[in-house]
């Protein structure tokens, strides 16, 4: 009976009161006091100052916040106690609705990003309509997520599956970027193995849509005619080793002989040809077309990093793997052993991809950080934090390094909205326990993650963390 009065009243408030009814709550109101702001853009630090939060933006940023009256109970007050604000990062380079794996549990892999502070991604191949609804529940607020900027499916010249396009003319390649526009992409990624002119349609057509162009450099074409063609980003350096060797038309033409005849012993030595051959001069002239061309570079150290760690036990059983699936761990597992002379050949790769990072950050050209997680013993998270270290090695600073996941997406992207902190602009952060410009590694030390206005403690990280835990663990088979 009580039940049943209560909805009595309630809806006789909404007929005769309908102004009452319907009117909003405030809007919440997030405040940090006391906190160091990290601007990663003047590289200085705004000591001891305030941060106002409303709703999923930014309002104000002083030394004195007026926030107005209190009175309601929709206001939380945190003292940051001195703690380092940044933006919050990106992972310009993952996978998250399956692309060369099956897919994980968007409540597995999206909350590994969020409690490492990663507030962005972009998805640089997989499942169309899995990343659509995917991105809908995280924009409603049924996920929680990363905001997600994604491809879709990879163009490639073999057959299609649920993430990837077969590309097989010219005809086609024009078709299908209006096509992919349509649905909503982003962006178009290509693969290394389109031929020359499918590829060159592919570019015009981008153009002409005004759509940028990701992905890999084909071995049909060199990366100094990618960077001509208008693609916007070369992802793991591809095509640069062999555009900066002495040999280059050469051992172009050594590695298409060997994907023709699919030996890949063949083209994995004349790669390793090409990196020994380097050619200072031309590598100067092609840094600085990339200058020119706005080409930016996604090097994904941490994959090649962990490709010459696969004769490590200790990879195995790293503490971080107990948040993949079980079946995505055996998968991993089985894969693992690795012939001594395959590794070798990653741990030169390595080692010159390290060096050629940092002569191209000396001569100008744009870097992002990405990581192509979660491919094999690369956890969502994790590897983005080893990213930026890597990067470090390479040469750069931690700002620098900091800029890469932060200001440098905003530009890349296009938006102001981005990679910054500033009155006005969506309330994505993280509250650093330590000075990330002092040491790269703070980037580890989380304290909060601010994700569209919304706080989560580092207590409230722990327990995602804890649920994702659980559910990785029931996750026995693939799919």
């Amino acid at each position: 009976m009580r039940a049943r009065a209560q909805r009595f009243l309630l809806l006789f408030v909404a007929l005769v009161f309908p102004a009452l009814a319907t009117r909003k709550l405030p809007e919440k109101l997030l405040v940090l006091t006391n906190v160091n702001l990290v601007d990663v853009v003047s590289g200085s630090i705004d000591r001891h100052v305030n941060v106002v939060i409303k709703g999923d933006k930014v309002q104000t940023i002083a030394k004195v916040a007026l926030i107005g009256n209190l009175g309601h109970n929709r206001t939380i007050v945190i003292n940051a106690n001195g703690k380092y604000l940044i933006p919050g990062l990106w992972d310009m380079h993952a996978h998250s609705a399956g692309g060369p794996a099956a897919p994980w549990n968007e409540n597995v892999i999206y909350p590994l990003y969020v409690a490492n502070g990663i507030t962005g991604i972009r998805d640089m191949g997989g499942d169309l309509k899995l990343l659509q609804d995917r991105r809908q529940k995280i924009q409603h607020g049924e996920l929680v997520g990363p905001e997600i900027v994604f491809a879709g499916p990879f163009l490639v010249a073999g057959p299609a599956d649920a993430s990837s396009r077969g590309v097989h003319s010219t005809d086609e390649a024009r078709q299908v970027v209006g096509e992919l526009k349509t649905t909503g992409v982003d962006f178009i990624k290509v693969l290394s193995d389109l031929p020359r002119e499918t590829y060159l349609a592919l570019a015009t057509e981008c153009r002409q849509q005004k759509i940028a162009l990701a992905g890999h450099v084909p071995d049909s074409l060199s990366a100094e005619e990618a960077a001509n063609a208008g693609q916007k980003s070369i992802e793991h350096l591809s095509g640069i080793a062999l555009a900066c060797s002495a040999r280059e038309d050469e051992l172009r033409r050594k590695k298409m002989d060997a994907l023709a005849r699919n030996d890949g012993a063949a083209y994995s030595a004349a790669s390793r040809e090409a990196e020994s051959t380097y050619d200072a001069t031309k590598a100067a002239r092609l840094f600085a077309q990339f200058r020119e061309t706005g080409t930016w570079q996604v090097p994904t150290l941490v994959w090649w990093q962990t490709q010459t760690a696969l004769d490590n036990p200790a990879l195995t059983k790293s503490n971080v793997l107990r948040y993949a699936p079980a079946w995505a761990r055996q998968q991993w597992e089985a894969q693992a052993p690795t012939p001594p002379a395959v590794i070798a050949g990653f741990k030169t790769s390595f080692q010159h991809d390290l060096a050629l990072v940092h002569v191209m950050r000396e001569a100008g050209v744009q870097f992002l950080s990405g990581t192509d997680s979660p491919d094999p013993f690369l956890l969502p998270g994790w590897s983005l934090h080893s990213e930026l270290e890597l990067l470090v090695r390479a040469g750069f600073t931690p700002l620098d390094a900091l800029r890469t996941a932060t200001v440098n997406v905003g530009t890349f992207l296009g938006r102001q909205d981005a990679g910054t902190i500033d009155a006005k602009q969506p309330a994505n952060l993280v509250l650093l326990e330590a000075n990330p410009l002092d040491d790269i590694r703070n980037t580890r030390k989380i304290a909060a993650v601010i994700l569209r206005g919304h706080y989560y403690s580092r207590s409230d990280l722990d327990k995602m963390l804890a649920g994702v835990e659980a559910i990785a663990k029931a996750e026995e088979k693939s799919k």
